[in-house]
């Protein structure tokens, strides 16, 4: 999902159906309740048969980005958060 859509959904407060996640690429795959769990034993049993090595270096790599946001953005988000508390209550 792009930073536009993101942001209109934020916004908006607007709810996102299993259908509407596929197709913005928030899931990648939408199953019946009861297909759920077996699904996930058959995507974990699949991931277990690829090299220990290769996994947990793919594992470093796709998580990367993911801690770097949260490390550069952390005192960001946590500014702009205390930001809005205080003209909450000066503004209402």
């Amino acid at each position: 999902m792009g930073t536009k859509r993101a942001a209109y959904y934020l916004y908006t407060s607007g709810q996102i159906d299993a259908a509407t996640a596929l197709e913005l690429g928030l899931v990648n795959e939408v199953l019946p309740t009861d297909e759920l769990l077996p699904r996930a034993w058959q995507i974990a049993e699949m991931i277990m048969t690829k090299p220990r090595a290769a996994r947990r270096l793919t594992h470093a790599i796709v998580q990367r980005p993911w801690k770097r946001r949260l490390v550069q953005d952390f005192g960001f988000g946590l500014t702009h958060e205390m930001f809005g508390i205080s003209a909450d209550k000066r503004f209402g």
